[in-house]
């Protein structure tokens, strides 16, 4: 079963806040469906690795395929974001260094 954007958002919320309270083998237990159908939101919540700006980025992404939005601008935008975010500033840097 897939969820949608709010219900995702809903549960790593409860997650970030439930990983400083429960034993790992606690949250495997009781996030079971969503550590399944969603493994690498959970394991990176759990592994401290989570990036709230991507994530906000990813849910944006998802509700506008929600709403109908094409699958290729919706890849194409985020994919931009993503370079925005990673690869202009370290080809900027390696130019500097150059």
């Amino acid at each position: 079963m897939s969820m949608n954007a709010d219900d995702i958002e809903k549960i790593v919320k409860e997650l970030l806040l439930a990983k400083n309270v429960f034993s790992r083998e606690e949250l495997d237990k009781k996030y079971k469906l969503f550590r399944t159908g969603n493994r690498m939101f959970y394991e990176t919540i759990l592994n401290g690795e989570f990036d709230p700006v991507i994530f906000e980025q990813m849910m944006k992404a998802k509700r506008k395929l929600e709403l109908g939005q094409d699958q290729f601008s919706v890849d194409k935008e985020f994919g931009q974001f993503m370079a925005d975010r990673y690869v202009t500033p370290a080809l900027k840097k390696a130019n500097k260094n150059k």
